[in-house]
């Protein structure tokens, strides 16, 4: 498995031009965070925008699939979606310990 991060950042004016049905910002988190348990043996949100998600799937195939989540669920904007490689070299700092040896294991 590889591991990817996921930044996504909608903003009200991304939620604006959505269905009525759809939502607003919460509602377009949610389709986001619904989409990676559908594609993800494992992921932990670091932060209310970011999600490690570990999958055999390519970033540029993970942004398709949170864009077609989105649509969806009625949205015609993803707002910011950012979705990268996250490899051996990675650094961090300030996690709790179950959450380091969690990256660590999932790291390749």
């Amino acid at each position: 498995m590889s591991l990817s991060l996921v930044i996504h950042r909608p903003e009200p004016a991304d939620a604006a031009d959505a269905s009525p049905e759809a939502g607003g910002v919460e509602e377009m988190r949610k389709a986001v965070r619904d989409a990676v348990w559908e594609v993800a043996d494992a992921h932990w949100a670091v932060a209310e925008d970011s999600i490690l998600v570990s999958t055999d799937l390519s970033p540029s195939y993970l942004v398709s699939h949170f864009k077609r989540a989105l649509a969806r669920r009625g949205f015609t904007r993803s707002g910011l979606l950012l979705v990268t490689a996250v490899g051996p070299k990675a650094a961090w700092s300030g996690l709790s310990p179950d959450s380091e040896a969690w990256l660590r294991d999932m790291l390749p």
